[in-house]
Parts: C-alpha cells; sequence; structure tokens
C-alpha cells in the first residue's frame, strides 16, 4: 500500500496545476513560488548557462525577489552574481554556490508552499 502524505499531495499539486498555469493569472504568491519552481528545476538540469538559454526572457529582477522571499538572500545574491559574473568562469563558481546551500531551494520552496498553502493551492 502507497501512502501519500499531505506535503507530497500538496507539492504535486503545485507542480501540476499551479505552475502550468498562465503567468497573468497568478497571485504574488504563486507566482513567486512559480519563478523560484522553474528556476531550481533548470539548475538542477543545466545549471545557470541553461537557465538563461532557456528562460531570458524572464524579469530577473522579479526572480531575485521571489529568491529572497522564498529562500534567502544567498540564493537572490548567487543569482545576481551569475547574472553579473557568469559568463566570466562559464557560471562554474555560481552553480557550485547553488548546489552548496543546505537546505536546498526544492527544500526551501517546499516549506514555503506548504507555509502558505491556503493562498497559493486555490
Amino acid at each position: 500500500m502507497n501512502i501519500i502524505s499531505d506535503k507530497d499531495r500538496i507539492w504535486n499539486y503545485f507542480i501540476e496545476n499551479i505552475c502550468h498555469k498562465d503567468f497573468s493569472t497568478l497571485t504574488n504568491l504563486q507566482k513567486d513560488a512559480v519563478l523560484c519552481f522553474w528556476y531550481d528545476a533548470e539548475m538542477n538540469s543545466g545549471g545557470h548557462s541553461g537557465y538563461f538559454d532557456c528562460y531570458s526572457d524572464t524579469d530577473t529582477e522579479e526572480l531575485a525577489c521571489a529568491l529572497k522571499r522564498i529562500a534567502g538572500e544567498d540564493f537572490a545574491d548567487n543569482f545576481l552574481n551569475a547574472l553579473k559574473y557568469g559568463d566570466d568562469d562559464d557560471y562554474e563558481k555560481s552553480d557550485d554556490s547553488f548546489y552548496s546551500f543546505t537546505p536546498s531551494l526544492t527544500d526551501r520552496l517546499i516549506e514555503f508552499i506548504i507555509k502558505h498553502k491556503n493562498e497559493i493551492i486555490i
């Protein structure tokens, strides 16, 4: 018997039903969470260079603010450093920093969504 926890159910709902909505229809909390989700997903797939290739139209200021609110200054500062200096070393330093943060962005994002589930899962 496979029992899914409430936490997993909320996380799955967020991914399946909130992350794929038209961005203009989202609340501010949903936007923050979705921006961080896609950033995290691409970082875990292709690093900053992959993120910037796939999401070149992202409002970088908006993402930096979302990262700060959800994951803290370290994540936001690292993202901004990747923007400014990442080309210098092919994003090696900023990617390494991202992967070294604990808890991870995924864990912080899940915590944020659970904490704000009544405002995000609507």
